[in-house]
């Protein structure tokens, strides 16, 4: 993968050049630029993966940069450099796209190739899902299917106006009818369905296609519904088999005769409401005809939203649990549509991961992989598979955020070093200004950058590291509570137990007999 270095400083470029071995680790170093306008121009005519830019740079800045590259959807990785006066652009720069930073005053060699290493797999993957998504639609469009498939959708979608110019393969004798499929594999939409006798297979999402398929005109409703059923049935048998999926992962809606393309969007809007009552229903039945009643202004439960956001914010799990009770019983009393809600979840899961992690939460990483997935979340088709959904993600949210390793995994390698430098010295009289010292950083800015990336500050977080080694060491059972005071770095036992019941709602005494 191709790699450009984007400084004003000179030096900063030829140390980034030569220390790093490139091709060691599958780079290739395409080149330097002075500025943002010189990299932004050389990125017009070089093919390049990933830019490391710096923030402050004269003509154009690495923010102007990172915007632009976001405005042009540009298919590569940006980590930025940054100093800390800089660390607000470096946020701005996160949020326009921006994959990581890495601090130039202590910036390590290794530490720099790991996070290349890491945007270059990411850049890989999504590479490779893109590239297998495109191959999907182009088999599509290469089969006859594909060319009426396409037509009925532009008709749908309001670009083409002029029904005459479809001709729907109606044989004499012979009608069609619609089954819409939902399923949890996103590919099922993109497959040539010609195979499984569809005339037709209109997109209606990333996740839904309504088939057409020919059968001879019945000679009553009943005979109709029972030859759409069977259809139906070969379609579920197929689904198992071929994806695998199980019964909670598809949903198919039988629909109505089409005999012309107005009725297919009809068709359209009531598999959307055969969704939408499969969803709500008290039993989820795989394979279904009855239709929702056309959707009225339905609200989300956007009250109980704010309540949950503030109680991640603060740490409140139990309040959590009580916001998120409250958004199911508001969806099931409202049944907003169906899209709708897949949105409010999805928006709801990636804000809660943003306030946790400004809490510190050190797993939040892995929540955001796990449940920020707008593929997973419009998976879900019916609100058992919500419910089992969201108490999965609170599971997640639950586990201690600010445990005693925490800080080691905050992005700033100032709070790493402070951290580590607080769990090997506790023991001794250390204080701020001992900190500040060994970070170099002026006391007042430390704790600033410190309360503002952890929640706490600096005072809370050595104490809340005292305090957790106290109660280890009382539960040992080994050390009297003055030899503990002494241990975590009190000069007096009073002072330790005064803490100790400040933090722990109880006296080293009462600890130890727990």
């Amino acid at each position: 993968m191709n790699v450009l270095i984007v400084d004003d400083e000179p030096i900063v470029r030829t140390g980034l050049s030569s220390f790093i071995e490139w091709e060691r680790h599958g780079l290739r170093l395409a080149g330097t630029a002075n500025d943002g306008m010189d990299a932004w121009e050389r990125l017009q005519r070089e093919p390049v993966d990933i830019v490391v830019t710096d923030i402050l740079m004269p003509r154009m800045d690495g923010l102007e940069l990172v915007r632009r590259l976001h405005q042009a959807s540009a298919d590569m990785a940006v980590i930025v450099l940054s100093c800390l006066d800089d660390f607000v652009y470096v946020k701005q720069a996160m949020k326009l796209g921006a994959r990581d930073y890495v601090l130039k005053p202590t910036m390590e060699p290794e530490e720099l190739v790991a996070i290349l290493l890491e945007a270059k797999n990411a850049l890989e993957l999504a590479r490779h899902e893109k590239e297998q998504l495109a191959a999907w639609r182009k088999e599509l469009e290469m089969s006859k299917l594909s060319q009426l498939s396409m037509k009925l959708e532009k008709y749908i979608s309001g670009g083409h106006t002029d029904d005459s110019a479809i001709d729907l393969p109606l044989a004499e004798g012979h009608m069609l009818y619609s089954v819409g499929v939902r399923t949890a594999a996103p590919q099922l939409a993109y497959m040539d369905w010609s195979a499984q006798g569809a005339l037709a297979a209109v997109r209606c999402g990333e996740q839904s296609v309504l088939l057409l398929y020919a059968g001879a005109c019945a000679l009553s409703q009943h005979q109709q519904y029972t030859a759409a059923y069977e259809r139906s049935s070969d379609l579920e048998r197929f689904i198992r088999r071929e994806a695998g999926l199980a019964a909670g992962d598809y949903f198919i809606g039988v629909g109505e005769p089409v005999r012309h393309p107005r009725q297919v969007a009809e068709a359209v809007q009531r598999f959307e409401r055969q969704q939408q009552h499969a969803f709500y229903a008290a039993d989820f039945t795989p394979v279904g005809s009855a239709a929702a009643e056309p959707s009225t202004a339905a609200k989300l439960p956007l009250e109980e939203k704010i309540d949950l956001l503030r109680a991640v914010a603060a740490g409140n799990m139990e309040a959590v649990r009580d916001a998120a009770k409250r958004i199911m019983l508001a969806i099931a009393a409202e049944q907003p549509p169906v899209t709708k809600v897949h949105g409010f979840i999805f928006e709801l899961f990636g804000m809660a991961a943003g306030y946790a992690r400004e809490r510190g939460d050190k797993s939040i990483d892995e929540f955001e992989a796990r449940f920020v997935n707008q593929q997973r979340i419009q998976a879900l088709l019916n609100l058992q598979a919500l419910g089992a959904f969201m108490q999965e993600a609170l599971e997640q949210l639950s586990r201690p955020g600010m445990d005693e390793h925490a800080g080691w995994n905050s992005k700033n390698p100032f709070i790493r070093k402070v951290i580590q430098y607080m769990r090997a010295n506790y023991q001794q009289n250390i204080g701020t200004a001992d900190i500040a010292e060994h970070v170099r950083l002026s006391r007042s800015y430390l704790s600033d950058l410190f309360s503002k990336e952890m929640g706490e500050s600096l005072s809370e977080a050595l104490t809340r590291i005292r305090m957790d080694e106290a109660k280890r060491l009382l539960s040992g059972g080994e050390k009297k509570v003055y030899e503990v005071a002494e241990a975590v770095g009190f000069q007096d036992a009073k002072t330790f137990a005064k803490t100790f019941k400040r933090v722990v709602g109880c006296s080293p005494k009462e600890y130890e007999s727990v």
